[in-house]
């Protein structure tokens, strides 16, 4: 894939669905059999003294992923930040997968439209995955600029990587729950932020965080509408769940982290 952010011969988006592509077809998402009926989204509540996680996440013990391969401790418990999704099949949307256009890998979880079994487009609702209390939530955020843009690929090609700083930016309009344990959750590229969410206040499993959108990509700026997804990490400590392990093992620790209690 071409490095440069603003003549790339293929777009983002149809380089990430062509990672979701076999070389006999399509994978087959898997979306799951049963689908449950929705419920309604509990709004935020505010904390009452000094804001702490409302809950601490589970933390499972090494277990047999594939066979003798045991998997590391990790949270679990959590739900899906989308109603009705489903983890996509393609590596490329995990993280780890590298980000050639900017020197770099990714660090989460991608739900993109046809990609995430949920309907995704632009406004769709975002939920927090579990308990936790709000540390992040970008309500006076500034659109990327072209300039920046620019600016920022310059940058990371000058000094052969993507620094903290520049990852921020790319990500948008973000939220951040503590859950507590060290574990802290992301949802990024917001294209709006529910009201009630503040900096500070509590939030169970399923509460409305914001909507999707594709704020911070580039294309939001050179593509309009091409780049509209959900970006989803799981921060452990000072990193991601499944920093350098492989593919398959980190598919392992997300299916794990997702499923039903």
């Amino acid at each position: 894939m071409d490095d440069t952010i603003l003549h790339r011969p293929l777009s983002r988006r149809t380089f990430l669905m062509r990672g979701a592509f076999g070389a006999g077809g399509l994978l087959l998402l898997a979306c799951g059999g049963d689908e449950k009926p929705s419920t309604p989204i509990p709004t935020a509540t505010a904390p009452e003294g000094t804001p702490r996680p409302s809950a601490t996440p589970t933390v499972a013990p090494p277990v047999i992923a594939t066979g003798t391969a045991a998997l590391p401790p990790g949270p679990v418990g959590f739900i899906y930040p989308i109603t009705g999704a489903c983890m996509p099949r393609g590596d490329q949307l995990m993280p780890n997968a590298p980000r050639t256009y900017r020197n770099g890998f990714h660090e989460g979880l991608d739900f993109y439209p046809g990609l995430a079994c949920a309907e995704v487009k632009r406004g769709t609702p975002i939920i927090a995955v579990a308990a936790g209390t709000v540390i992040r939530a970008d309500l006076d955020y500034t659109e990327i600029t072209l300039q920046q843009i620019t600016e920022l690929d310059a940058k990371t090609k000058a000094q052969g990587f993507s620094d903290p700083v520049t990852l921020d930016i790319y990500r948008g309009r973000q939220v951040w729950v503590d859950h507590g344990g060290g574990v802290v959750t992301r949802y990024c590229h917001l294209n709006s932020i529910d009201p009630a969410i503040k900096v500070g206040v509590t939030v169970k499993a399923g509460t409305a965080l914001g909507g999707v959108g594709e704020s911070g990509t580039p294309e939001s700026i050179t593509a309009p509408n091409t780049e509209l997804h959900l970006h989803f990490e799981v921060r452990v400590g000072e990193s991601f769940l499944g920093s350098g392990l492989p593919s398959a093992t980190v598919r392992a620790l997300y299916e794990r982290l997702f499923a039903p209690r």
